[in-house]
């Protein structure tokens, strides 16, 4: 009888130990928890030439300083006209803006075929700016930049010497205060890599 008395107490012993263990590792887990989180996000200020760009609204911007690389005697000094090329400089600015960005540039077609942009080189900035093709190009810019972007655009208004183009050439010198728009579209996202 002591035998059985003893497998008894063994049996129930090991009965206890196993709800005991079972109730503590079901205590452990929770199928729900609560609290509270704090996030702030990443600053998204972008600036060209000095006008915030990041408010997701279209901005124009008006060059006023064109850099002449080929003159004509018969053209006034700082005017521009058929056979004259030069470049005007863009700079951004993400030095506030907290994340990595891509941009992309779009040359659009002109209003006269006279007017070219020949080209969209980056003089200063990150590395990782690509010509895809003659009117798109994309850069990349790394998150905590602390160097401004400047892309030169070149420009080149061709002399074509035929009477269409002789056409649009005086009419747009018959201006009161005649302007060339420049066609060039700028696209901002957050580069999350590849």
């Amino acid at each position: 009888m002591n035998r059985k008395r003893i497998g008894v107490l063994i049996a129930l012993s090991l009965l206890l130990l196993v709800v005991f263990t079972a109730s503590y590792s079901y205590s452990l887990f929770e199928s729900s928890i609560s609290g509270d989180a704090e996030a702030t996000t990443a600053d998204w200020l972008i600036k060209v030439n000095n006008t915030l760009i990041s408010t997701g609204q279209t901005e124009t911007f008006s060059v006023n300083d064109i850099h002449y690389t080929k003159t004509n005697t018969n053209i006034r000094q700082g005017k521009f006209a058929p056979g004259i090329s030069g470049y005007y400089d863009l700079e951004i600015d993400v030095k506030d803006t907290q994340v990595a960005v891509e941009y992309d540039i779009y040359v659009d077609d002109f209003d006269s075929e006279n007017f070219k942009v020949k080209d969209i080189d980056l003089m200063q900035g990150s590395s990782n700016f690509t010509k895809i093709n003659e009117k798109e190009f994309t850069g990349i810019i790394p998150v905590g930049s602390r160097v401004n972007q400047i892309l030169r655009i070149y420009l080149e208004w061709k002399d074509l010497n035929t009477p269409e183009a002789n056409a649009a050439d005086s009419e747009m010198g018959t201006k009161e205060n005649p302007d060339v728009e420049i066609p060039i579209t700028l696209h901002f996202i957050q580069y999350i890599g590849e």
